[in-house]
């Protein structure tokens, strides 16, 4: 039985017609080649199911100690954190809340990490890097130069899940341009509305999720990026002076946000091909992607507890590139008096433009 085939207007949904050499839509006037429908029509068996996300199953390799350096590990009585160190620890200062914490023996059952970035910013580098970022505080108090006190600063090797996947993904957006003109008795503005589609793959090698339940993820991933091209084997001598957290958070449960932060990186690849639109609103998205594969990962970050007026307000800076994350005390004093000046001159501003206009 043969079948009839229809086509539907992209944009108000009636019946099309042909019509001089076109598909015509006696509903809201619109005329469509051919070709452009036949492309429509592909886009729409392209946008078909739903988006995949497909990891491998990480299979995580039993530490063995190979004549390298045994570690330890204790657990903080405050926040539970499980933290790795040499043997010779006694007790140490958890970097996580600041609260004492004592060893509880010999560290059992690790898994050995694929590989480690060691650190590469020392403890006076890093200091130096985050006075240096007081220039990003625009309303950090004077005095929290000189009254600042480092509590407590550690360096800790973070455990991170690592994925790498090559992503295929097709989005449809809907869009305007708006061109405007005047004559001597009106002005016009006409909007063209257009239907855009992008396709294509996008290749994503190292991305970090955090796997520690008591690191700050919105720290940890806003301490990022790290260069993965001085990633080495894991060997047990990195962790000498410095501490390494093992991981609470398994691969498993670190997929979902993997995943959100594929589509998200995805999303804002394929918008920056949308340019020269004047709105570009997305309409449906198809991601998926096979292949996955995880790891288990070391990355250097050092923690820091500044006090200051009875405060305690922590930072944490990358211990490969310096980079400095934290919230900084705000004088309110010298916030208001910011805005007040943006309120000046946007008063002053104003004025000017009015008193052109009446006179």
């Amino acid at each position: 039985m043969e079948t009839v085939q229809s086509y539907k207007c992209p944009c108000c949904g009636a019946s099309l017609i042909f019509q001089n050499e076109s598909l015509h839509c006696d509903s809201c006037g619109n005329d469509f080649e051919l070709d452009a429908m036949r492309q429509i029509e592909d886009v729409g068996s392209q946008m078909q199911g739903e988006s995949k996300y497909d990891w491998e199953h990480y299979e995580p390799r039993n530490y063995e100690t190979d004549g390298e350096i045994e570690l330890a590990s204790y657990t903080c009585p405050s926040c539970g954190a499980e933290i790795t160190g040499d043997d010779t620890m006694g007790s140490t200062i958890c970097p996580y809340c600041g609260d004492a914490a004592v060893i509880k023996g010999q560290f059992e059952g690790t898994l050995r990490p694929d590989y480690i970035i060691p650190f590469k910013t020392e403890k006076k580098a890093a200091i130096e890097a985050f006075e240096a970022d007081f220039k990003n505080a625009p309303f950090l108090p004077d005095e929290f130069k000189v009254k600042k006190k480092i509590e407590e600063m550690t360096g800790v090797y973070v455990p991170f899940w690592m994925f790498d996947c090559d992503c295929n993904a097709a989005i449809t957006y809907g869009a305007q341009r708006t061109t405007s003109w005047s004559d001597s008795n009106y002005n016009y503005t006409k909007t063209d509305y257009y239907r855009l589609f992008r396709s294509g793959s996008v290749g994503f090698a190292n991305i970090p999720v955090d796997g520690s339940k008591k690191a700050d993820d919105a720290y940890m991933e806003a301490v990022e990026p790290f260069c993965y091209d001085d990633a080495v084997e894991f060997n047990g001598a990195y962790l000498s002076g410095y501490m390494a957290d093992k991981y609470d958070v398994s691969a498993e449960e670190s997929i979902e946000r993997a995943n959100e932060r594929v589509k998200n990186s995805t999303v804002s690849v394929f918008k920056e091909t949308t340019s020269g639109y004047a709105a570009v609103i997305p309409e449906s998205t198809k991601i998926s992607f096979s292949g996955g594969k995880i790891r288990y990962s070391l990355l250097p970050v050092w923690m820091l507890n500044i006090k200051y007026m009875n405060n305690t307000y922590k930072f944490a800076v990358n211990g490969q590139t310096g980079k400095v994350v934290g919230e900084y005390p705000i004088d309110n004093g010298k916030k208001w008096r910011y805005f007040a000046k943006i309120a000046g001159f946007a008063y002053i501003a104003a004025a000017v433009i009015a008193y052109f206009l009446l006179h």
